[in-house]
């Protein structure tokens, strides 16, 4: 049986049929919508996201934009790309019985400051300092004076606890008693360069470094330090070296730190 209504019955209650006005929620469990008018989704606006029992809602009905891979859909309604991260992996030089670690093609108009961590470097000599040089002309050549530093040297050992200062021009000298032993996990630690492109500003850096000494009588140091490369105003490389022999093992990982 079918039962057909005039739209201007359905506000009143049609007892004839056994019709009364619904006056509470309800749920609609099957419906031929043959015939009937085009529902206005603007009038649509209670819709329990639950309601939505399977499928997926279309990436260009979340918002305006292009959705893929590299973008995330921000509260605006607008597809973009995500921010980027506080640091920015540039590159990784592993050293393997290495003459120096050159880190060239590093310091861009990308970034104004950069992280560069050390991880378990060793001497192939007991006993050296570790220097570092920076280069104007991508590593042809390196700056080898003018530089000025401090660094403060603090140990603890059978002989008792210490603490030493350094200062000098060149070339820059960011730890001493470097040992060989890779078992004693190296030098580790970060170096923070500042505006390293700068042309009205000489190019800064302070450091931070942890390792085991070498001369026998101390056991772990801590090495802080800063200084400035008093060379050319703008560097765009640098390098990594021992006093005396190569650079066994370890590596060093450059990050550029986000500007904003």
């Amino acid at each position: 049986m079918t039962i057909r209504l005039n739209p201007a019955d359905l506000s009143q209650t049609r007892s004839d049929l056994g019709l009364t006005i619904g006056t509470s929620d309800g749920n609609v469990i099957a419906a031929d919508a043959t015939g009937l008018p085009a529902i206005n989704g603007s009038q649509v606006t209670s819709l329990n996201a639950s309601a939505l029992g399977s499928g997926t809602v279309p990436t260009a009905r979340l918002g305006s934009g292009t959705a893929s891979s590299s973008t995330i859909l921000y509260g605006n309604n607008t597809w973009g790309a995500a921010p980027a991260a506080g640091l920015n992996h540039i590159t990784t030089v592993t050293a393997s019985d290495s003459a120096s670690l050159d880190i060239n093609s590093t310091f861009s108009s990308t970034y104004l400051n950069y992280l560069v961590v050390l991880t378990n470097l060793c001497p192939a000599t007991n006993n050296v300092s570790m220097n570092m040089l920076f280069s104007a002309d991508n590593g042809s050549s390196y700056i080898t004076s003018n530089y000025q530093y401090v660094l403060k040297h603090f140990y603890v050992g059978p002989s008792g606890d210490g603490n030493s200062e350094s200062t000098g021009t060149s070339p820059q000298l960011l730890a001493t008693s470097c040992r060989t032993d890779t078992a004693d996990a190296g030098t580790s630690g970060n170096i923070f360069i500042y505006s390293p492109i700068s042309d009205v500003m000489r190019t800064t850096y302070v450091w931070d470094f942890k390792s085991r000494m070498a001369d026998g009588s101390n056991y772990h140091q801590r090495l802080v330090g800063a200084g400035e490369c008093g060379g050319d105003l703008d560097t765009n490389a640098f390098q990594i070296s021992y006093s005396s022999g190569n650079v066994a093992s370890g590596t060093v990982r450059v990050y550029g730190i986000t500007n904003s």
